[in-house]
């Protein structure tokens, strides 16, 4: 029966993996055509309203420009967490670097997560919607003192200039802070027109879709959207981005997430926020206008500030930005699993101060929390073991009546009190907490470039196959450990499994390996210690 459920489950963990890469990779169309994720296109023109409406004595207004700023000059701002550079095209940062994610371990590139390259585009825009054009949207030409701004104190304020008519002048400031990934930006304001003006900020975020994932690394790339009041997340991907809904919202975020890192604007949480998705030509955008406010003739004022966070998904700590940002976090469909496996081992990390020994801790906690069923399930092996040169005599003798060999069979069992199911359970439970303990490894940025022994990085694949092997080895004796399956065929099927999953695994981040080793080796440890216990 084990064996049985062993190849079960090898050869439904492998489907899990096709299909959720399928489901990741593929959807459909109108015509119910399968359209690959390159594929998608907008049916949008190139032009569309894309300024936020303002509401004044009844009548809104739009305004019609095209998405994305053309290249032109910026002011590159450096802190110890960020390098971005903030395009003079409408105060745009269209290029963002992360200054303690080198690309490569060791190496002096840094991880670019904002993006202004054709194709690759990935930008954090913002501006004022108003009549008339009175006031600068994300297009809307820009001024800077300097082009290059370095923090030296614990915080920097970076000023861009714009000069309107009738003597209305606009200061947007960028603001950042040492130790942190978030740009604050928000606007100074002098009407000195002659009449009053109405004035509603917003944020966007574009971008052209792109897909990290592969078939052992199925990760989430798209956008969300929160209600801070309802405490519900809006989360499509870039095929299904046309599923998201206008929300309306007190507070709230919108971000674009992919694995290990997002952006985010995050808005003032006391105030009406509106957020909504659109797409132009490839270029996927969340656009959240700020609530509306007049700005009196003669006056100046201060708009609340929006802020982009621009950084990691570091578990806890982005929650401390914002209410919901764990939300950006991907644990997939068993979400209700893998979120309490993060939180215990980043706790246990705290205390060890070592990625890879916590996966070993937490492996072993996992294996104590099953060690009742395991020590049943491992029973009932034992005694399957012991039964059989007797299950062999029945074979020889019966073997040519299926029937009778299977009521036999059955009579021993019972004599013997052998429940041959009670072996699938520890199995079956396990396999949801593996799924679980994988999704969370995937989006665990805390083990990116993390080296543990001989591993330079628990993210990747073991560079020299160490662990796959080890791995192999241990399914191979645990095994040897288990009754042989009766039937010749399906005990030469078992006998590859070993080597099936070394392959399978040679791609997996060694850090989930690293928790398979270690649970199949306190599985051999407590099958041994039972089977000498039984048979001696």
């Amino acid at each position: 029966m084990n064996q049985k459920l062993l190849l079960s489950v090898a050869i439904f963990f492998t489907v899990f993996l096709l299909w959720d890469k399928w489901q990741i990779t593929q959807t459909v169309d109108a015509n119910g055509n399968v359209v690959h994720k390159s594929e998608i296109t907008s049916d949008a023109p190139a032009q569309n309203i894309d300024i936020p409406t303002i509401n004044t004595q009844g009548l809104e207004i739009d305004v019609s420009i095209p998405s994305v700023a053309q290249k032109g000059g910026f002011t590159t701002v450096t802190t110890d967490f960020l390098t971005v550079e903030i395009s003079h095209k409408g105060g745009t940062i269209q290029n963002a670097f992360l200054n303690t994610y080198p690309v490569e371990l060791e190496g002096d590139e840094k991880f670019q997560l904002l993006n202004d390259e054709t194709g690759a585009l990935f930008q954090a825009q913002s501006g004022l919607a108003s009549r008339d054009d009175a006031l600068p949207t994300h297009l809307s030409d820009f001024s800077s003192v300097n082009t290059n701004y370095q923090l030296s104190a614990d915080e920097l304020v970076v000023p861009l200039v714009w000069q309107g008519k009738d003597g209305i002048k606009v200061i947007k400031n960028f603001h950042f802070k040492r130790g942190s990934y978030v740009v604050g930006v928000d606007y100074q304001i002098l009407n000195n027109s002659n009449q009053s003006l109405p004035v509603k900020p917003y944020v966007r975020l574009s971008r052209n879709a792109i897909d990290q994932s592969n078939m052992m690394m199925p990760t989430f790339t798209g956008g969300l959207i929160y209600d801070k009041k309802n405490n519900t997340i809006q989360k499509n991907d870039f095929e299904d981005w046309s599923d998201f809904d206008k929300q309306n919202s007190i507070g709230g975020w919108m971000a674009m997430a992919q694995q290990y890192f997002m952006t985010a604007w995050i808005p003032n949480q006391d105030e009406q926020q509106n957020f909504s998705a659109s797409t132009t030509s490839g270029v996927y955008k969340l656009t959240n206008a700020n609530q509306q406010t007049n700005i009196a003739a003669g006056s100046s004022v201060t708009l609340s500030t929006n802020q982009l966070y621009i950084g990691p998904k570091e578990y806890g700590k982005i929650e401390k930005v914002a209410t919901g940002l764990h939300y950006t976090l991907d644990y997939g469909w068993l979400d209700i699993l893998a979120d309490p496996l993060s939180w215990l081992i980043h706790k246990i990390n705290d205390v060890v101060g070592s990625w890879g020994w916590s996966i070993i801790l937490i492996t072993m906690l996992i294996k104590l929390v099953f060690y009742p069923l395991s020590e049943k399930s491992y029973r009932s092996m034992a005694k399957m073991r012991k039964l059989s040169p007797r299950l062999a005599q029945l074979k020889e003798a019966y073997g040519d009546d299926r029937q009778k060999m299977g009521q036999k069979t059955m009579e021993l069992y019972r004599k013997e009190k052998i429940n041959p199911a009670s072996g699938c359970l520890p199995i079956l439970v396990q396999i949801p907490v593996f799924i679980a303990f994988y999704w969370m490894l995937l989006d665990t940025v805390e083990l990116r470039q993390t080296a543990f022994w001989w591993m330079s990085d628990l993210s990747v694949m073991d560079p020299y196959y160490i662990l796959p092997v080890i791995m192999g080895v241990s399914m191979f004796i645990q095994q040897k450990l288990n009754p042989s399956p009766p039937d010749p065929m399906q005990a030469k099927i078992m006998m590859t499994l070993p080597f099936v999953f070394t392959i399978m695994f040679l791609w997996f981040p060694s850090g989930l390996v690293l928790y398979w080793v270690f649970n199949n080796i306190l599985s051999i440890t407590q099958q041994w210690t039972i089977n000498k216990r039984i048979n001696g």
